[in-house]
Formats: C-alpha cells, sequence, structure tokens
C-alpha cells in the first residue's frame, strides 16, 4: 500500500546491498530478518574521530535500531545499536575505530520493501563533546582513563553511554531533530482503506477544547473518516464561529445502528488532538496486521503550562496493564468489537476499554511506536478501573516446590540466605538444595551440618569441577524433588514473606515460563525489576539504581509486569518446561548472560517472562560489581554467543520501546 521513493539512498552518501538484500526497480528489498547495506564512500568518517551520522526510513515503517557495523578486516568487526528512526529520522553519535575497513548497516528486521538513507556524516564540534562531558562526568572519565591504559573496548563502551541519551526535557528539539525533512509519502489507496469514525466526549471541555480537537481530525493526510458529534456538541462547535466543518458531511449527529461494524473506532475527549499523519500510521498497521482488532500508540502528554512529555510503551503486556493502565485513548479498534449501545451509552463507554483488552488474545492488540496524540494532562477513566487487576495470593503452592542455591563457601553470606529463607517465608512446603562447587573451608562445612541437622527438607549436593553455573544449575534440577523450582544467588536474603507463593501464582499458568522479583542493593536501591534486551549493548538492569520508593517507568518498580528476561539471581519456572527447553546453555553460556537465553527461549514456545516486583529481596555482592571500568574480555566468547543467537531481539526488545535511549537507567531519549 505504500508508494516508496524511487531511489534506494542519498546520492551523498550512497549504500548498496551487502547481505540479504535485493534491489528491485531502484528499492531496496530485504531477503531476511537481518539484512545489510554497505556505505560505497568512507569519506567523513575519520579513524579515531567521533561522528555524527543522520539517517531516515519511510515515516510508515515501524522504528526498529538499526546494526552499525564497523567492519575491521582481520580483527572482526564492531557493532553499535543505533537509536531508532522514532519520528522518521535518526541521529547516532560515536566514535569511529581504528582499522576500519568497511562500513555496514542493517536497517530493519523485517522483510519485504525498506527505506533507509544517510543524510549526513560528520564531525561533532567541541562545544557538543563539552556539553557531554559535563552531563557525564563519570562515563567521559572512565572512557578517557581507558583509552590512556589502551583498554580501547571498555572507552569506546563508556561513550555509548555519554553520547547515546538526551533527557526528557530536551524532547522538543530532539523531535524536531528527527523529523523527516520531507513530507511522508501518503497511502497510495486511500479509497480502499477503512473508515474511521470518531466519538468525542465534551463533558470536560468547552468549544475551544473540542474545536481542537476536530481541527486536528480535519488536518488529517488520510481523509476517510467521520465525526459522530451530538447535537449539543456540535452547538457548541458552531458557537465558536471558526466551524470550517458546517457544511462537512463527514460531521454528523447521530451513529446509525450497523454502519459501523467495518469501521475503526476512536474515543476521545476534548482537547484530545491527533498529529497529522495519525490516522495514516494506523491504517498502513492494521494493513499489515490484519489479524489484529485493537491498536495502541504512543502519545505526547500536553500540561497545563504548555509543556509536552513523551509517553513512551512498551509493546501489548496483559499483566503489566492490569496492574498499571498504560493504553489510554491513543488507540483504534474494530468496530465489530462492539454494539450500538457500547458506543452510545455513557455508562457503557465507561468501561469500554478495560472490557475490550481483557477479552482480547495476545496477538489481537497492536502497538504503534510512534507519539500520534497530543493528550491533554487529565485523568482518564480506563487508567484507575481494571476488571482483571490480580487480586492477593492467599493459598500456597499446589505441589512442592525445589530453591536451588550454589555455592562455593562464603558462608557468611549463604547463612544469611539460609536464615532469611527458613525464616521469613510463609510457605513451608518447600525443598532447600544446596549446590557445593568445591568449598573447602571450615565455616561452610560447619554451616552444611547445622542446616542437615535441624531442617529435614535440607539437601547438599556435591558439584565438583570448575565453575559452570549452567552446569551447576541443570544438575540440581535433575534431583530436585519439586514441580517448580526456584534458583537463588547464595547473596540474597528474603524479604517477602509470601515470596513463593505470590511467584509460584504466575509459574503454574500455562502461558508463563520464568517468573522474577525485585532485587535490592543493601543500600536500598534497586538492582533489578527485569531485564531489558539491547541495554548497554547486550542486555541490563533498566530502573537500576533508582531509589526503592521509585515507582519507574510505567510503575515497574511496584507491580508485576512482562519483561524479555529476568535474572537468575531469584528465577521461578515450572520443573517440566525448564527441562524442555534444555535448561540453561552448560556449552556456549556457561556463567554469563544464562538466564536470559533460558527466558528468551521459553518465550519460544510461548511461554512469557514475568517480572513480579511486589517480591522483594536484598542482593548483597552484584553493587560491587557494576560501573567502573569493567573488562570487556571477560566472557567476551559467551557475549558474542548470545548476540548471535538473539541479535533480532536485542535490537528490538518488545518490553522496551524504540524512543527511550539503551544507556540510560532511567527513562531518557535514545
Amino acid at each position: 500500500m505504500l508508494e516508496r521513493p524511487s531511489a534506494p539512498s542519498s546520492p551523498l552518501w550512497p549504500l548498496e546491498a551487502a547481505h540479504d538484500v535485493a534491489v528491485e526497480n531502484g528499492d531496496f528489498r530485504a531477503t531476511s530478518s537481518e539484512p545489510w547495506l554497505r556505505l560505497q564512500r568512507e569519506e567523513g568518517l575519520k579513524q579515531g574521530s567521533i561522528v555524527r551520522i543522520r539517517y531516515s526510513t519511510h515515516y510508515f515503517d515501524d522504528p526498529v535500531r538499526p546494526i552499525l557495523r564497523f567492519q575491521l578486516g582481520e580483527l572482526g568487526f564492531q557493532d553499535h545499536l543505533m537509536p531508532a528512526a522514532y519520528e522518521g529520522a535518526g541521529v547516532w553519535v560515536g566514535r569511529v575505530p581504528n582499522g576500519l575497513t568497511e562500513t555496514w548497516i542493517s536497517p530493519t528486521t523485517r522483510t519485504g520493501p525498506f527505506d533507509f538513507r544517510i543524510e549526513s556524516v560528520e564531525t561533532i564540534s567541541w562545544r557538543f563533546w563539552l556539553a557531554k562531558a559535563l552531563a557525564s562526568p563519570r562515563r567521559m572519565f572512565y572512557a578517557i582513563s581507558a583509552r590512556l591504559v589502551g583498554l580501547d573496548d571498555e572507552a569506546d563502551l563508556n561513550l555509548r553511554w555519554v553520547f547515546g541519551a538526551e533527557p526528557m526535557e530536551a524532547f522538543a528539539s530532539w523531535m524536531e531533530e528527527r523529523r523527516l525533512r520531507a513530507i511522508p509519502r501518503p497511502l497510495t489507496d486511500w479509497a480502499s482503506g477503512p473508515r474511521i469514525t470518531f466519538l468525542i466526549g465534551a463533558e470536560e471541555g468547552g468549544a475551544s477544547t473540542l474545536g481542537a480537537s476536530c481541527r486536528s481530525i480535519l488536518g488529517q493526510s488520510y481523509s476517510n473518516w467521520r465525526v459522530i458529534l451530538p447535537k449539543r456538541e456540535k452547538a457548541l462547535v458552531a458557537a465558536t464561529k471558526l466551524e470550517p466543518w458546517e457544511n462537512d458531511p463527514r460531521f454528523s449527529e447521530r451513529l446509525d445502528a450497523g454502519g459501523f461494524s467495518q469501521d475503526l473506532i476512536c474515543l476521545l475527549q476534548a482537547g484530545d488532538e491527533l498529529r497529522p499523519h495519525a490516522l495514516a500510521c494506523f491504517v498502513e498497521h492494521f494493513e499489515r496486521h490484519p489479524e489484529q482488532t485493537v491498536v495502541y500508540a504512543d502519545d505526547i502528554s500536553l500540561g497545563a503550562s504548555g509543556r509536552e512529555t513523551p509517553r513512551f510503551k512498551p509493546d501489548w503486556s496483559p499483566i503489566w496493564h492490569d496492574s498499571s493502565p498504560y493504553v489510554g485513548r491513543a488507540a483504534l479498534f474494530s468496530g465489530k468489537l462492539v454494539d450500538l449501545q457500547a458506543l452510545t451509552a455513557d455508562a457503557a463507554r465507561s468501561v469500554l476499554w478495560p472490557q475490550l483488552l481483557s477479552q482480547a488474545a495476545i496477538d489481537q492488540v497492536g502497538h504503534i511506536r510512534r507519539a500520534l496524540f497530543r493528550l491533554p494532562e487529565k485523568p482518564v477513566s480506563e487508567s484507575t478501573v481494571s476488571p482483571r487487576r490480580m487480586a492477593e495470593i492467599a493459598s500456597g503452592p499446589e505441589g512442592r516446590v525445589s530453591v536451588v542455591i550454589p555455592t562455593r563457601d562464603r558462608a557468611d553470606l549463604l547463612e544469611k540466605c539460609l536464615r532469611s529463607i527458613v525464616d521469613v517465608s510463609a510457605c513451608r512446603d518447600f525443598e532447600i538444595l544446596v549446590v557445593d562447587n568445591d568449598s573447602a573451608e571450615e565455616a561452610t562445612r560447619a554451616l552444611f551440618q547445622q542446616f542437615s541437622a535441624r531442617y529435614e527438607r535440607f539437601r547438599v549436593v556435591k558439584r565438583p569441577g570448575p565453575f559452570n553455573f549452567s552446569a551447576i544449575c541443570n544438575d540440581a534440577v535433575a534431583d530436585a524433588t519439586g514441580d517448580f523450582v526456584i534458583f537463588l544467588n547464595n547473596d540474597t536474603e528474603i524479604v517477602t514473606p509470601d515470596w513463593i507463593e505470590k511467584l509460584f501464582s504466575f509459574a503454574r499458568r500455562p502461558d508463563i515460563g520464568a517468573v522474577g522479583a525485585r532485587l535490592l542493593f543493601p543500600d536500598r536501591r534497586l538492582q533489578h525489576v527485569g531485564i531489558t534486551l539491547g541495554m548497554g549493548g547486550v542486555a541490563g538492569h533498566f530502573g537500576a539504581r533508582q531509589a526503592a520508593d521509585t515507582s519507574g517507568w510505567w510503575n515497574a518498580n511496584i507491580v508485576p509486569h512482562e519483561t524479555s528476561a529476568v535474572t537468575a539471581a531469584c528465577l521461578m519456572v515450572e520443573k517440566t518446561k525448564f527441562v524442555a527447553v534444555g535448561g540453561f546453555d552448560s556449552v556456549h553460556l556457561p556463567v554469563d548472560l544464562n538466564d536470559v537465553d533460558l527466558c528468551l527461549r521459553l518465550g519460544e514456545r510461548g511461554w512469557r517472562t514475568i517480572c513480579d516486583s511486589r517480591v522483594e529481596l536484598i542482593h548483597h555482592e552484584s553493587a560491587s560489581r557494576g560501573g567502573g571500568l569493567r573488562l570487556q574480555r571477560v566472557y567476551r566468547q559467551e557475549r558474542t554467543c548470545f548476540l548471535e543467537r538473539w541479535r533480532g531481539m536485542v535490537r528490538d526488545d518488545p518490553c522496551f520501546n524504540p524512543g527511550l535511549s539503551l544507556y540510560a537507567y532511567d527513562p531518557q531519549l535514545g
């Protein structure tokens, strides 16, 4: 349905097909989910320099993060995740490595036609460098220090954190810099596109706010729509004497029965505005995803002072939405889902969104990852009421739970962990399986004897040899008697008494795989509320280092929510599901990233991952491993294996948003 530009790349910075890209009639077409283009000229990419690359895509293409690959000859290559072209264009700032031979870019994750252009490449100014250094002095210090001692990988990583984020306060300029310079080409077959019906409530607004909503609809590039304005509201609009719609037949006073089943429906409040190409984006999305019946978009919150704040949203996550509704009014749904009474009766409309979302299958709800609405800051009815909000779990697990704790000495940590389990846990039907990997200290042996004598459900399993977390845990599961397994680090302490019950309430569900918890550093800062793919380049903890009472992005710090992965420092999974995917990968991922890999393999089977942030543990040792000059050569082989296996997910985490930075622990612009 899209009319695309005839030239596949900018003449100033031409691109050619490198791998899995066909050129048909001058257009690029991806033949796999990871197509690669090659930059035909390298001028401007001076080795060792910091450059700013601006690029663009077709406006109606779903924004995903491109991969910038610097080919380094015999040294291999260096990959960078570029920010998504959220508003049609994107900007990447980073260092060009020494030894550069070619520059490749993978612009999309979807097969079929695509557009991608390099619009400019320039060396950044000293003013820009200084501003970034002042905004992130610690990271800049690490980058410079690492470079001075020859740790180029560590220096480059810290530079990504320096240049990879913009504050939310800069949203207006950020959006302006990422807007396409040319007006996006519209859909070519508007005549066959669906009609969109708007119902606008004016109870909370006067003539000016209702008029603003109507004018934004009139300004749409997609014109097959109608607005239902009851006589009272239509008279209110007419009173403004600014009614270009007065004789427009698309404005009517009544919704005819049976006349909207083929329409797309949009429910607005007076004052809500659509951006000029919003409807075109929705129509194109529904065309690409005919199975979807409800589609929502990101939106912009308009404050009383006129300040705009983006509301970036995750892809559809029903458990997350149950506890913290985020869809709001920036959405359209198929008219076949409702009857006339639901659309015209105020009482029925007030609960319509929760009902539609609760009844929809997961694959029937879509997300346009672009801000298409401007909504005044005011309460929305569906933000406070959710018919599927979960009740607290009062009963214990159905079946035994095995708590698996790998350890090697550190009796001081292990004793705190064990005592918290037996003293704090409300549930009593579990076994503790400590997997001993060559402990040699007398204090550890004494601790084993003490707990073995006092607790019948306590066992020690010997697992000698080189440390291989994956193999240790796999062996323990084979020995476990429980129907459900909790992997627990020996440096954790239980805080929430009904932690097992809460984790079990999700793990027992047939559509759920791994379930994790909220972990805190000993100083009560957040360490983990789920793992974000692509964070820091591979995977990391978005939300980390915030205060414990911070609610987080869409309340993720305090409510259960979908996430792509959780840490095995506390991870519950049904034993049969764990065995079905082959457990942890002990061959390729013996120490690092094995928990993330497990969650993703469970996800391939349709078993989603949940982080229940109502469950809280203290995680002692991890604080000492964060930040600073972490040597990249440690676990390099595991990171390489993980990225080769999951690169498509790493660049496009469905539980995150392409408008957000992967190089900031709190919500910042990418």
